[in-house]
């Protein structure tokens, strides 16, 4: 497994946000992770990159202790998020964009940078790395525009291409089909499997938009309230009454 999640529990004063959770992701693998709004989607999002601690239970990712690790140090061993709300810097440019997350790869330290010793060589290597990434998921065109007033589809492809040039082994998306349009949710849909293939990826994806993920997750947990209510394939999980009356409700 490449990341076992193992009985979290995670409460803010009375309020238990999740309750006992436990899952594994094998490598390879797309996981859905679905639940109505305030299932505990984005709290479980937030233990795995280090944002909140648990209250109890454990995190291990690719046989090492996530928990021990500081939020700016999850990338240093292959796990890389991307956000619902986009995080880009719009005044500077696409691949100006994507370079800022290969920060984590960067050999220079406070002297080096001082000096500026080997910081040209570096530099052009990361951006001949960015240019590489941009040009794998069909943005070449926009490489050196600047982010701002480019299309919201465009602008999701832009932060996942920041998330790759780090060489994640987990990459984990949270809500990326939101404010896409019917078409563009397709073409997300598509691009995700292709990069998985591309760049030999695992992925955590928390997603609303249930046509995506049934179609191409490999596995799907349900969360409700905290705890989980249905694990298993797609086609299982659509069939699972609790998770119908979860979403639908249950007439009286």
């Amino acid at each position: 497994m490449l990341l076992e999640v193992d009985d979290v529990t995670v409460q803010f004063g009375g309020i238990r946000a999740l309750s006992g959770l436990s899952f594994n992701i094998e490598e390879g693998q797309i996981l859905g992770l679905i639940g109505p709004n305030g299932a505990g989607k984005t709290t479980l999002f937030n233990v795995v990159s280090r944002i909140y601690d648990p209250t109890t239970g454990g995190v291990t990712f690719d046989g090492k202790n996530l928990l021990d690790l500081a939020p700016h140090e999850i990338t240093t061993v292959g796990v890389y998020r991307t956000f619902q709300n986009l995080a880009l810097w719009d005044k500077m440019s696409v691949i100006e964009n994507v370079m800022a997350g290969a920060h984590t790869r960067s050999k220079q330290n406070v002297f080096t940078a001082m000096v500026r010793a080997g910081l040209k060589k570096e530099e052009d290597q990361i951006k001949a790395d960015a240019f590489r990434v941009l040009s794998q998921l069909g943005l070449t065109d926009v490489a050196f525009k600047r982010c701002a007033g480019l299309p919201y589809g465009t602008l999701k492809r832009i932060e996942l291409a920041r998330a790759l040039i780090g060489n994640p082994k987990l990459l984990m998306l949270d809500e990326p089909a939101t404010g896409l349009t019917h078409s563009e949710v397709g073409q997300l849909s598509d691009l995700i499997v292709e990069i998985k293939e591309k760049f030999n990826l695992t992925i955590l994806l928390v997603e609303h938009h249930m046509g995506m993920v049934m179609s191409i997750s490999d596995h799907v947990v349900v969360l409700d309230f905290g705890s989980k209510i249905a694990e298993g394939a797609p086609a299982e999980v659509q069939e699972n009454p609790e998770v119908i009356a979860a979403y639908l409700g249950t007439s009286e």
